[in-house]
């Protein structure tokens, strides 16, 4: 995610503060995505894993996650899984982070009930671009 483009423009300012939760093993490209979202204006936690992102909801609960699908310990897909079968967490739209771009991957990610398919490296333009699709504006 080092390559993450920063498009940035005037129409990508968000108004609001909207709640993300980053799901990233990988230290830079949790701290470069979460600090750009923080600079438009949204109020961002971060996980390094899935079981930290399941305990952490139960005090910040998130309009959108950005779920990294491929991290050790409780990965993204089964994570993402748990989240769509509870009742409390299954409308939040969640956006699977991956460099695994095959169709098997993408098929992969939306069975286990990811919202959308977002690959790596990641243009930041299409992630603003999906998230406010998923956050209704």
């Amino acid at each position: 995610m080092s390559a993450l483009l920063t498009r940035e423009s005037s129409r990508t300012h968000v108004s609001g503060h909207y709640r993300v939760l980053i799901v990233e093993d990988d230290a830079n490209s949790r701290w470069v995505l979460a600090a750009l979202l923080r600079r438009m204006g949204y109020d961002c936690r971060v996980a390094t894993e899935g079981d930290e992102a399941l305990q952490l909801i139960d005090g910040f609960t998130p309009d959108v996650i950005l779920m990294d699908l491929m991290m050790p310990g409780l990965d993204g897909i089964e994570t993402t899984r748990r989240l769509k079968a509870d009742r409390r967490t299954r409308a939040i739209p969640v956006l699977a982070l991956t460099a695994n771009v095959t169709p098997a991957g993408e098929t992969d990610a939306r069975q286990a009930g990811c919202d959308d398919f977002v690959p790596k490296p990641v243009v930041f333009q299409d992630l603003l671009d999906r998230m406010r699709h998923h956050l209704g504006n």
